[in-house]
């Protein structure tokens, strides 16, 4: 084995040199690489003081692998970079196209929180109405494209088959009890704490957990970055929310899946690491339903200066 070989023998190395140039991750997820990093170190130390000679030869030898792991670590921790193993896979229209798999040594928890800090440093642009451009589809098959328009004084237009229709809309946004206009998402704290205690204030109102309310907001809405990180910090302060792995959505586009088994139904999110940008939502209903399964992807969203 070359010294390159020797270097590069760890868990995600191929996936690792495929993924290219990568963005530096954050302070906080360095430091927490370096943390473990240093754990590592000091038992490889431990280790080399009491092993027999030929032992600790080869304890030196992969002690030159630390630099390797260090990136690998700092990748993982950064939420962009090694996917291993296998995982439970989706059901019915809500599968994905790619099997699942799991990130080693992250929670759920980290994930979110890495998010959190993309989300917050990702600029977002205004304009008079905002744009989703969407696309609908249920366990039987049935699947339809649309376009909505919503604006800051509560109108709604949906544009489908050529056809729009127009409706006021008091409200667009589930948050605990209430419903939420594009102006009342300014008024929002932006304490993780106090977002999730108001989402779980409802008790699963209409059957939306907290976890279904958050991702309605990331999807659809033109929520500040601000508000976007807290949403995700919530998440990671919710329990019950699993880190799934990587999986592609209706389209064919890689995202970090994250699940939720709420009262009536398995909830979904696939999310772009890269972006924090939610892809796509998937609720399975656990209790009888006409439409078991329910995907909705999002295709576009953005700001607009007109409808149509």
């Amino acid at each position: 084995m070359t010294e390159r070989q020797e270097l590069l023998d760890f868990p995600g190395a191929e996936a690792l040199q495929a993924a290219g140039h990568v963005e530096p991750p954050s302070a906080q997820a360095l430091a927490r690489a370096m943390a473990a990093v240093r754990a590592a170190a000091q038992d490889e130390a431990g280790s080399a003081a009491v092993t027999p000679f030929r032992r600790r030869r080869i304890r030196v030898l992969s002690g030159r692998r630390i630099t390797a792991t260090l990136l690998s670590a700092a990748a993982v921790a950064a939420g962009v970079a090694v996917y291993t193993g296998t995982g439970a896979g989706s059901t019915g229209a809500g599968a994905t196209s790619a099997p699942h798999r799991t990130t080693t040594g992250v929670t759920a928890a980290t994930f979110l929180n890495d998010t959190a800090e993309v989300a917050a440093t990702t600029p977002i642009s205004y304009g008079p109405y905002w744009k989703m451009r969407l696309k609908a589809s249920d366990s039987k098959g049935t699947s339809r494209t649309f376009t909505e328009y919503i604006s800051r004084s509560g109108h709604h237009s949906v544009v489908a088959n050529g056809r729009t229709h127009h409706k006021p809309l008091a409200g667009t946004w589930r948050l605990g009890p209430k419903q939420l206009g594009w102006n009342d998402l300014d008024r929002l704290p932006t304490d993780p704490v106090a977002l999730l205690s108001l989402m779980n204030s409802s008790k699963e109102y209409a059957g939306q957990s907290a976890f279904v309310q958050a991702g309605s907001i990331l999807g659809s809405s033109p929520a500040s970055p601000p508000l976007r990180a807290a949403l995700y910090k919530a998440l990671a302060r919710m329990q019950g929310v699993k880190l799934v792995g990587t999986v592609k959505d209706g389209t064919g586009r890689s995202g970090t899946e994250l699940v939720f088994n709420g009262v009536a139904s398995q909830d979904r999110m696939i999310v772009d690491p890269r972006t924090g940008v939610l892809l796509e939502t998937v609720s399975v209903q656990t209790k009888e339903s006409l439409h078991p399964v329910n995907r909705l992807t999002y295709l576009s969203v953005g700001p607009a200066t007109k409808i149509g």
